[in-house]
């Protein structure tokens, strides 16, 4: 009786280890796949030298879209911190910093959702 519940414990802990070691690297997949699409997201960012002061709303959905991406940025690497945008989280997080200032002052009303 004694083996037998040992077997069983020693399954179940091999169990848990594999069950850990497939997690493991279902985040690390998980964060390739994220950070893929950061890149494919930030080549399509728009400009905000592009976004005309005058033409208030394109000035204010491109504030905030580039916000919204800093912050997904910050999330990712809060992730996944061995991710290749680590070393770029914090000028990421300065430019969504300034770019709520300019949101804020130009009395931009948020659009788009969570």
């Amino acid at each position: 009786m004694r083996m037998r519940a040992t077997f069983v414990a020693l399954l179940i802990l091999l169990w848990g280890a594999s069950l850990n070691a497939s997690l493991g690297a279902a985040a690390a997949a998980d964060c390739a796949g994220e950070a893929d699409a950061l890149v494919k997201d930030e080549s399509e960012l728009p400009q905000l030298d592009v976004a005309s002061r005058a033409d208030r709303p394109i000035l204010c959905i491109t504030l905030e879209t580039v916000m919204a991406f800093a912050g997904r940025l910050k999330s990712h690497v809060a992730h996944c911190p061995k991710s290749t945008y680590a070393a770029a989280a914090a000028e990421w997080e300065k430019t969504r910093t300034g770019y709520s200032k300019l949101f804020a002052q130009n009395r931009c009303r948020p659009t788009l959702r969570n």
